[in-house]
C-alpha cells in the first residue's frame, strides 16, 4: 500500500535525522525530570523488572518535554551506545495529520519493516519517544497494549496537561506520571546564570508550609543561607533578577532571551495552545476562537479575586455555557486553573472561583502585549507574585501532596490561601509585596482555629517563625 509505504518511510527518515533533532539541545542544561526518568532507562538496560517502562510526561506548552525527550535520546546513543535503529522518536501530531494513524499501527509496522519482528517476538531492547500523543485519542490504549505484550520496549509518552484526563485505573497500574510545570526560580538560575543550587530546598519548603513542623524550618534557615550565597554571586541585585524572573522568565525557551522577546515568545506559545492544542482535546468551532481570546485576555488583566462564570457571560455578551466550555479547555490545557472556595457543597456552587494563570509570565505577556499596566508598578508585581504562589502552591498539590486541598476563603476581608492537610487541619496562607500586615492572616488563624499561617512576603529577608506566624521571603519561596 502507498500509505504504509509512505509510513515506513517517514520512520526511515526520522531515525536517519537524529543529528539535525539532537542538534537543537546542545548544551542545554538538564532539568530535574530529566535525571529521574535517566533511571528508569538505566533500571530497563540492566533488566530490573520492578521498572515503570511505561512514562506519561503531561504538561503545558514549553515547559521542556520535548528537550527531555531529545536529551534521553542523546544519552541512549551517545553514551550508552544504543543503535540507533532501536531508538524511535515520533510526534503523533505527524502520524495523525500525515498518516491518519495512530500510535499502535505506527509501533508494529516499525516492528515489522525494521526489526522483522513483532512485540511479542520481540527480543531486543526498543526505546520508544513519543511526543505530543494527545492528538492521537488512543495512545493510551496503545500504551497498555505495547505495554502486555512486551517487556523490551520503554515507551515515552508526551503531551499536553489533558493526556492524565486519558489515563484510565489500567493504564495508571502500569505506567508512571512524571509532570512537567513551568520553571521556578531555582530552574531560572540554572538555566540563565548556570548557577545549581540544594535540590533538597524545595521539600523543605513544602514541609515547612504543609508541615509547620520546628526541625523543617531549622533546615529550612540553614539551607536558604548557603543558597543566598550562591544568589549573591549574581551581577544583578537578587529581588531585582527574582521579578525580572516573575514577569518573563517562567519556561524554559525564554531563559537567554531579552525581555521583550521572552514575552513575544511567551505570548506566541498561548496563541499554540490556542490554534494546536485545544482543537486536539475537543472540536471547537472557529467562531468560538475570538471568545477563547476575550475570556483569556478578562482573566490577565483581572485582579486576584473571584470570577462568576455568569460574570464573565455577562461582561463577554456571551453565553455562560461557552464560558463553562472554554474555561474547562483552558484548565485541560494548563493555562489556567481554578481555586475554590472552601466549604461544602452549597458554598462550591454559589460562591465563584478564582482562576490563576500556570505561570506568572503568561499572565505578564498578556497584559504587555496590551500595554495595560506597567509591569515595574509594586502593586503589578505584586498580583503577579500571588499568581505565582498559586501556582507554586497547585504544582506542591499535584506532584506531591495528592490529598492537600487548596482554597480561598469564601468571607470578607479573608487571607489570600487555605491549605487542607490531609488530617484536615486549615493553614491560611497570605501573599504581599511591601509593607503587608499581618492582620488578615491572624484573623484566619483564629477563625479556623490553625496552628500557624504562613505569610510569603520581602518584608523578612530570610526565613523565620513570630509566635504562630511563619514567614518566607519571596525570594526563598521561589525556590518551591
Amino acid at each position: 500500500m502507498v500509505f504504509e509505504d509512505e509510513l515506513i518511510s517517514y520512520i526511515t527518515f526520522r531515525q536517519n535525522s537524529t543529528d539535525d533533532l539532537l542538534k537543537n539541545i546542545k548544551d542545554l542544561k538538564y532539568m530535574e525530570e530529566y535525571y529521574k526518568i535517566k533511571k528508569y532507562l538505566d533500571d530497563f538496560l540492566e533488566n530490573d523488572d520492578s521498572v515503570k517502562r511505561f512514562v506519561v510526561m503531561p504538561g503545558l506548552r514549553g515547559v521542556g518535554k520535548t528537550t527531555i525527550l531529545l536529551q534521553l535520546y542523546d544519552y541512549l546513543l551517545n553514551e550508552k551506545n544504543i543503535n540507533s535503529k532501536n531508538i524511535l522518536y515520533l510526534s503523533m501530531d505527524d502520524i495523525v495529520n500525515y498518516f491518519n494513524t495512530n500510535l499502535l499501527r505506527t509501533v508494529d509496522k516499525f516492528l515489522s519493516s525494521v526489526h522483522k519482528t513483532d512485540k511479542i517476538a520481540l527480543k531486543k531492547k526498543i526505546f520508544l519517544f513519543v511526543d505530543e500523543s494527545h492528538f492521537d485519542k488512543k495512545w493510551a490504549i496503545s500504551g497498555k497494549i505495547i505495554y502486555d505484550n512486551t517487556k523490551n520496549i520503554f515507551l515515552i509518552c508526551t503531551g499536553s496537561s489533558a493526556i492524565d484526563l486519558e489515563v484510565n485505573a489500567d493504564v495508571a497500574r502500569r505506567s508512571f506520571n512524571e509532570s512537567i510545570y513551568p520553571s521556578n526560580f531555582k530552574d531560572y538560575l540554572l538555566l540563565k546564570h548556570d548557577i545549581t543550587t540544594n535540590n533538597s530546598f524545595s521539600e523543605i519548603l513544602e514541609n515547612i508550609i504543609y508541615l509547620g513542623e520546628e526541625k523543617y524550618i531549622n533546615q529550612g534557615i540553614s539551607l536558604e543561607e548557603k543558597i543566598r550565597d550562591h544568589v549573591y554571586s549574581l551581577d544583578n541585585y537578587p529581588n531585582e533578577e527574582f521579578m525580572d524572573f516573575l514577569k518573563n522568565y517562567g519556561f524554559p525557551f525564554s531563559s537567554k532571551l531579552s525581555e521583550e522577546d521572552a514575552y513575544k515568545i511567551t505570548f506566541s506559545l498561548i496563541t499554540k495552545v490556542i490554534e494546536k492544542d485545544i482543537p486536539s482535546i475537543k472540536a471547537i468551532s472557529t467562531a468560538k476562537h475570538p471568545h477563547i481570546w476575550r475570556i483569556l485576555i478578562y482573566l490577565a488583566l483581572a485582579r486576584p479575586g473571584a470570577t462568576s462564570n455568569h460574570k464573565i457571560a455577562n461582561y463577554l455578551s456571551i453565553s455562560s455555557k461557552t464560558v463553562n466550555e472554554i474555561l474547562d479547555l483552558l484548565e485541560k490545557t494548563q493555562i489556567i486553573f481554578n481555586v475554590k472556595p472552601y466549604g461544602g457543597a452549597g458554598k462550591l456552587a454559589k460562591k465563584p472561583w478564582n482562576y490563576y494563570f500556570l505561570s506568572s509570565s503568561l499572565k505578564s505577556a498578556i497584559n504587555l502585549k496590551l500595554g495595560r499596566y506597567n509591569i515595574n508598578n509594586k502593586k503589578c508585581l505584586g498580583i503577579l507574585a500571588e499568581n505565582y504562589v498559586a501556582a507554586s502552591l497547585f504544582k506542591m498539590q499535584q506532584k506531591r501532596f495528592n490529598l492537600m486541598g487548596l482554597f480561598y476563603p469564601p468571607e470578607k476581608g479573608g487571607c489570600d490561601f487555605l491549605l487542607r492537610t490531609k488530617l484536615d487541619d486549615m493553614v491560611p496562607v497570605e501573599v504581599g509585596i511591601g509593607r503587608k500586615t499581618k492582620s488578615q492572616l491572624t484573623r484566619a488563624i483564629n477563625k479556623y482555629d490553625s496552628e500557624y499561617g504562613v505569610l510569603i512576603s520581602n518584608r523578612y529577608s530570610s526565613i523565620q517563625q513570630h509566635n504562630n506566624i511563619i514567614h518566607i521571603p519571596l525570594l526563598s519561596f521561589g525556590f518551591l
